[in-house]
C-alpha cells in the first residue's frame, strides 16, 4: 500500500518516507505498514473516508490501528488530506495499436522493397547490355585483327590494343569476371606476340637428315649472303652449304680448341670462339680476348665487337679489347644477341630491340615487344631497311626507321634454334627438326 498527499495546508505537517510514517508536529503520528496504519493521537484528531462515508480514528491518548484500503481518504485535523493506494489493484491497460498507421507503414515499406527490386534489375540489366555490347566490339577488333595480321601487321596491332582498351571498361563487372580474364589473356597473348600467331608462310630449302652420315644435332646457324653455315658443338662439325645450289663442304673443328662457345664467318672464312680465344678452322689462334666471356661476338671492317652478359659492347682492334659503349648506354635487361649494319642492334631476353651508334643509344621506337617467347637472335644486313628478331617460335620483321612491325612468321609447329638474314632480306631459319627454312 501506498499513500499520496491530495492536499496540505499545515504548517506543522512532515512525512519520513523511510519509515513510512507522518503526522502533524508531535501531536498526531501516523505509520503505515503494508495496508495497516497505526495512528497515536493527542489534541489532534483523525478521520477516514471510505465509500463516501467518514469516521474519526484517533482518539485522545490511545494508539489506534486498522487497515486501509485502495482509494480511502485521511483527513489529519481538516488540514491535510491524504489518499491510500494499492498498486496490486492498478491494471495495466496496452497502448491502444493504431491499425491504420501499421498498414501504412507495412504499405510503404512494401513500395520501398518493389522500387529496389525493380531499380537492381533495371541495373543488372543495364551491366548485361553493356557487356553484351563491349565484348562484341572486343570480339569484332580480334576477328577484323587476324583477318589482316599478314597484309598490315600494324593495324592489326592497332585493333587489339583497342581491344585490350575496351575491356577495361568491364573491369567492375563481376558477373562475367572469368569471361572477361579469358579474353584480356588472349588479348595480350596476341600483343605480346606482335598479333595473331597463326601465320605460317615459311619454306622448306634443305634437310640436314639427308647428308649426314651420322646423326647430327646442329645447334649453331649462320647466313653469309646465299652461304650457311651449321655447326654441331657436340660432334665439332661443320657444314658450309651453298642456300641456292645446295652444294656442302664439310669441316672438323680441331680437338685442341676445348670449347665452343660462338661461331663467327667473315670475308668467306670461319671461326670459332672458346670463351677466350677466337680460332680459325685452320687452328690458328687470332685474337686473344682476355678472361671475359661474351655472349656474341660479330666481326664488322676487321674489328671484332663484343656483346658482354653485361650488357656492354666491347671492340677488339689492334690486339686489344676497349669499351665501346659508353656507360649511360648498357642494356639493362639480359642481352641475348647482336648484329651489326654499320650501327650495332641488340636484343635483349626480353625482346626489346636497343640501338647504337658511335657507342651512343639511340632512340627507336619498337611497336611490339615479344614477351611471352624465348628470345635467341636478332639479325640485319648493311643493305636492308628491316631487322629481324627470331624468338624459339617466330620471326618478327621490324622496320629499321620507324619501329614498325612490319611482318611476323610462325614457326611453332617445328620451332627455331637459330636464324640469320642473306641477301635481299631473305631470312633463313634452323628448325628443331633440323631442317633449313626460308621466309616467303
Amino acid at each position: 500500500m501506498e499513500y499520496k498527499i491530495i492536499n496540505n495546508s499545515s504548517d506543522g505537517f512532515w512525512e519520513d518516507g523511510k519509515n513510512k510514517s507522518f503526522g502533524l508536529g508531535k501531536d498526531l503520528i501516523i505509520k503505515l505498514f503494508k495496508n495497516i496504519i497505526t495512528i497515536k493521537g493527542s489534541g489532534v484528531d483523525a478521520f477516514l473516508e471510505r465509500s463516501g462515508k467518514r469516521a474519526k480514528v484517533s482518539k485522545e491518548g490511545q494508539v489506534m490501528k486498522g487497515m486501509v484500503e485502495d482509494k480511502d481518504r485521511l483527513w489529519l485535523s481538516d488540514k491535510v488530506e491524504i489518499e491510500f493506494i494499492d498498486r496490486k489493484k492498478i491494471k495495466f491497460k496496452p497502448p491502444k495499436i493504431n491499425w491504420n498507421l501499421w498498414v501504412g507503414i507495412l504499405v510503404l515499406m512494401t513500395l520501398i522493397v518493389l522500387i529496389f527490386l525493380g531499380w537492381k534489375k533495371r541495373t543488372e540489366t543495364n551491366i548485361e547490355n553493356n557487356y553484351i555490347s563491349v565484348m562484341l566490339g572486343i570480339k569484332g577488333n580480334i576477328d577484323k585483327s587476324e583477318n589482316i595480321k599478314s597484309i598490315d601487321p600494324e593495324t592489326s596491332l592497332k585493333l587489339l590494343n583497342e581491344a585490350k582498351e575496351k575491356i577495361q571498361s568491364l573491369k567492375d563487372n563481376k558477373i562475367h569476371e572469368n569471361e572477361i580474364a579469358e579474353i584480356k589473356k588472349i588479348i595480350n597473348e596476341k600483343l605480346a606476340t606482335g598479333g595473331s600467331s597463326d601465320v605460317v608462310s615459311y619454306s622448306e630449302v634443305y634437310n640436314t637428315k639427308i647428308s649426314d652420315t651420322v646423326d647430327q644435332k646442329y645447334d649453331k646457324f649462320l647466313v653469309s649472303g646465299e652461304t650457311g653455315i651449321l655447326m654441331d658443338s657436340t660432334t665439332r662439325k661443320v657444314v658450309e652449304i651453298n642456300l641456292n645450289s645446295l652444294q656442302l663442304n664439310k669441316f672438323d673443328v680441331s680437338k685442341e680448341i676445348l670449347n665452343i662457345v660462338g661461331l663467327m664467318t667473315v670475308n668467306k672464312k670461319i671461326y670459332v670462339y672458346d670463351g677466350q680465344y677466337i680460332w680459325d678452322l685452320n687452328n690458328n689462334k687470332t685474337a686473344d680476348l682476355g678472361e671475359e666471356i661474351f655472349s656474341k661476338i660479330y666481326n664488322w671492317n676487321n674489328s671484332w665487337y663484343l656483346l658482354g652478359q653485361d650488357g656492354k659492347i666491347k671492340k677488339y682492334s689492334n690486339n686489344k679489347v676497349d669499351d665501346w659503349t659508353k656507360s649511360e648506354a648498357t642494356v639493362n635487361n639480359l642481352p641475348v644477341d647482336m648484329t651489326i649494319d654499320g650501327t650495332i642492334w641488340v636484343v635483349s631476353s626480353e625482346g626489346k630491340v636497343w640501338h647504337y651508334e658511335g657507342g651512343k643509344s639511340v632512340a627507336w621506337d619498337q611497336s611490339a615487344r615479344i614477351w611471352s617467347e624465348k628470345i635467341i637472335g636478332i639479325s640485319t644486313t648493311a643493305n636492308s631497311d628491316v631487322i629481324a628478331v627470331l624468338s624459339d617460335k617466330k620471326v618478327y620483321v621490324f622496320e629499321k626507321s620507324s619501329g614498325k612491325l612490319v611482318a611476323s612468321h610462325n614457326f611453332e609447329k617445328v620451332g627455331i634454334v637459330a636464324g640469320q638474314m642473306g641477301n635481299n632480306n631473305q631470312i633463313y631459319v634452323l628448325g628443331q627438326d633440323q631442317k633449313i627454312y626460308k621466309v616467303k
